[in-house]
């Protein structure tokens, strides 16, 4: 089961690096802005959509690590 804290930080993680705001990078995936908010507050845990979308969106991410942490 997926974290939702934890997966907020990773989020801001990416966000952090590529230097994208919130609204860059709902953007960038393609979803609504109020679905990045949730997401990032720990609200809500992703949709395979959403996952899709970041992965899609940032090759270098893995998987692995944006679901659990583990791994670069």
């Amino acid at each position: 089961m997926v974290n939702s804290l934890e997966f907020a930080q990773r989020l801001h993680q990416i966000m952090d690096h590529y230097g994208l705001s919130a609204t860059a990078f709902s953007e960038k995936l393609g979803v609504n802005r109020s679905t990045t908010s949730h997401l990032l507050s720990g609200r809500n845990k992703p949709s395979l959509d959403v996952v899709m979308k970041i992965l899609d969106s940032f090759p270098e991410v893995s998987l692995y690590w944006l679901m659990n942490g583990k791994g670069e």
